[in-house]
C-alpha cells in the first residue's frame, strides 16, 4: 500500500544536516514565514500571550509541515488508519487515533472522506485526530475548527498543541555555538543537560567568540555533524519538538 511503502522510504535520514537544513529552510519558506507572520500578528500574538509559544515557532511548523497548507495531502484518512493500524511495526500508535478520528467524524468536525498524511495526520500543521480532538482550538470564533482551512484555528490549535507537550514559557529552544578544540566530548549530546557556566568553563562560546549569557538554565550539546561541524545547545523546550 502507498502510505507503508511511504513509511518505510523516508530518504532524509541518509542526508547530511546541512543537507536536509538547506532543503528545508527554503528562501521560499522564509520569505513567505516573515509574511505570513506580520498578515497574521494579532493571531499570533493571541497564540503567545495563551500558550507562551512565538510566533517563529508556530512558524516554523506551519511551513515545514505543508508549506502554509499548500500540500496537505491526498490520503484517505480513515483508511490510512485502519490499515496502519494492523502494520506489524506500530499498530498501537496508530490504533489509539481511530476512535478519536471517529468521534470528530460523527460530530461533523471532519467528513467521513477526509484526507490528509500518510500517517494518519489532518489540516494546516499535520495534526493527529488525537490532538485535533483534545487540542483543537477555534482561532476564529466561527463556531468550528477547521485545521484544513482556518489560519486563526491553525495558529491557535498548534500553540495549544506545543504547550500541552511541555513547552516553557519565555525559555530558548536552541543556540547555535562554537566550541573548542579541546573539550570533554563525552559530555556532550541533546540528552545530557548541563548549566551554561559549566559549558562556558569547558570553552564553549557563542558563534562570534563572546562568553555565553548565564540564563539559569540546562542545556545539551548537540553536534550533529561531529566536533568540526554545527554546534548547537538544546535546552529543554528542544525535547518538545521530538515528542
Amino acid at each position: 500500500r502507498p502510505h507503508r511503502r511511504r513509511r518505510r522510504a523516508q530518504g532524509v535520514f541518509t542526508q547530511t544536516f546541512v543537507q536536509f537544513s538547506n532543503r528545508m529552510i527554503s528562501a521560499y519558506r522564509l520569505k513567505q514565514g516573515a509574511a505570513n507572520m506580520k498578515k497574521y500578528a494579532d493571531v499570533f500574538a493571541r497564540a503567545d500571550q495563551q500558550f507562551g509559544v512565538q510566533a517563529p515557532v508556530i512558524t516554523a511548523f506551519w511551513a515545514l509541515e505543508t508549506d502554509f497548507g499548500a500540500v496537505q495531502g491526498d490520503f484517505h484518512t480513515l483508511s490510512a488508519l485502519v490499515t496502519l493500524s494492523h502494520d506489524c511495526r506500530r499498530p498501537q500508535l496508530f490504533r489509539q487515533q481511530l476512535v478519536p478520528l471517529l468521534e470528530l467524524i460523527d460530530r461533523g468536525v471532519l467528513p467521513a472522506d477526509v484526507t490528509g498524511a500518510w500517517a494518519g495526520e489532518i489540516g494546516q500543521t499535520q495534526i493527529l485526530p488525537s490532538d485535533y480532538l483534545a487540542r483543537g482550538v477555534d482561532g476564529d470564533g466561527d463556531g468550528k475548527i477547521d485545521l484544513r482551512n482556518s489560519v486563526p484555528d491553525v495558529i491557535m490549535t498548534t500553540g495549544n498543541k506545543v504547550l500541552s507537550r511541555g513547552w516553557k514559557r519565555d525559555e530558548p529552544w536552541i543556540q547555535e555555538v562554537r566550541v573548542p578544540d579541546e573539550m570533554p566530548w563525552d559530555q556532550t549530546g541533546r540528552t545530557n543537560k548541563l548549566p551554561l557556566t559549566q559549558w562556558a568553563q569547558w570553552g564553549v562560546t557563542n558563534p562570534d567568540g563572546s562568553p555565553l549569557v548565564d540564563k539559569g538554565l540546562q542545556a545539551g550539546l548537540a553536534l550533529p555533524m561531529g566536533r568540526k561541524g554545527p554546534a548547537f545547545l538544546t535546552y529543554e523546550n528542544f525535547d518538545v519538538y521530538l515528542e
